[in-house]
């Protein structure tokens, strides 16, 4: 049995992905799959970031929104 596979979900691969989730409070995990079986698992990290309101001296998170394509 490949390790990897999507037929067939092994402890592995279960594993590698809990892995990837581990203490995250933020980002994201990407599964990549070629052919029938997971190439890649990728882990992204937002960084917030907090910025003061000057009305009325509260802390508010800023987010990163994306930009939406031109057509």
């Amino acid at each position: 049995m490949d390790d990897y596979s999507t037929a067939e979900i092994s402890e592995i691969l279960v594993s590698d992905i809990k892995k990837s989730l581990v203490g995250k409070e933020y980002g994201s995990v990407e599964i990549y799959i070629e052919g029938g079986r997971v190439a890649q698992i990728t882990e992204r990290i937002i960084k917030k970031t907090l910025r003061s309101n000057e009305n009325t001296n509260k802390k508010e998170f800023v987010y990163w929104k994306p930009i939406k394509n031109r057509k």
